[in-house]
């Protein structure tokens, strides 16, 4: 995976939203590529799920990117093997002028199909819940409208069963409990305490620290995590995951970067901490 190539793809995505570029944005991804947008909202499957003429990733563009006016503000980018994470804030006009700021946490993954770098998939990790009701507390009747005719094109382009589905990430997932066990697992790290440390993950859980490194998470402290000092904020929750910005720093050296704790949906324990960063 070219490095360099992966990275000015993902930058292109934003601009050729920016443009309203459908067919251009639509090109970056390759023929089976997955969005995510937010996690916990179902799958945007490229060459898949068609209705209408359109496959369920341009039925989201014509839904959620066409009609509206993007910008993002771009905190912290990481490039970690075939994945690059980005830290960012996404602002919104809708078509009525209604005005949306969602803070999110972005994973795009490559793979190389046909000779060419394309993205495989796109997970998008911003609170759901908070947002939409963000968006009907600062913009007032503005916003009722924005998200009524938001959801009946939803309805019209989608279909019944995607908006349940769609809707399902306002009650389904980790939410408050995620950012409980994250804000836990940063003290427990501090404290160097592998009991209490084990009590927040599954068995078989695995950290990668950094990213693409994987051990078992029971030897996290006595192995990476020995003497590393930990702070997380930025905690938000989309689905099955909590996601947050680190600061880590062990014998004088310090790096920051983007972490991702999957959970169990039945035991709510962590079954997966991955960690981007860069010093």
């Amino acid at each position: 995976m070219d490095r360099d190539k992966l990275y000015e793809l993902v930058k292109r995505s934003p601009e050729l939203v920016d443009k309203h570029d459908r067919e251009g944005w639509l090109a970056l991804f390759s023929s089976s590529a997955v969005v995510e947008d937010p996690v916990g909202a179902g799958w945007n499957c490229k060459g898949r799920d068609w209705r209408g003429g359109c496959d369920a990733l341009t039925r989201f563009y014509d839904i959620f990117i066409g009609p509206n006016d993007i910008k993002f503000t771009v905190n912290q980018d990481i490039v970690m093997g075939n994945e690059v994470v980005r830290d960012v804030l996404i602002h919104t006009r809708l078509p009525n002028g209604a005005v949306s700021e969602v803070a999110a946490y972005l994973i795009y993954r490559g793979m190389e199909e046909g000779g060419e770098v394309k993205l495989a998939g796109l997970q998008a990790h911003w609170d759901f819940k908070g947002s939409a009701i963000s968006l009907l507390r600062n913009n007032g009747m503005k916003g009722v409208v924005a998200s009524a005719a938001q959801f009946w094109k939803m309805f019209r382009i989608q279909g019944l069963n995607r908006v349940v589905e769609y809707m399902g990430a306002m009650y389904k997932g980790i939410f408050k409990k995620g950012i409980v066990a994250v804000n836990s697992f940063a003290a427990v790290v501090n404290a160097g305490d592998e009991a209490r440390l084990a009590r927040l993950f599954e068995a078989d859980a695995k950290i990668e620290f950094p990213a693409g490194k994987k051990m078992p998470a029971s030897d996290f402290i006595k192995g990476e995590g020995k003497d590393l000092r930990l702070e997380v904020s930025g905690l938000r929750s989309a689905g099955w995951y909590t996601s947050c910005v680190f600061i880590a720093q062990k014998g004088g050296v310090g790096w920051r970067g983007v972490a991702f704790f999957q959970f169990n949906p039945k035991s709510k324990k962590i079954v997966s901490a991955r960690f981007f960063g860069e010093g």
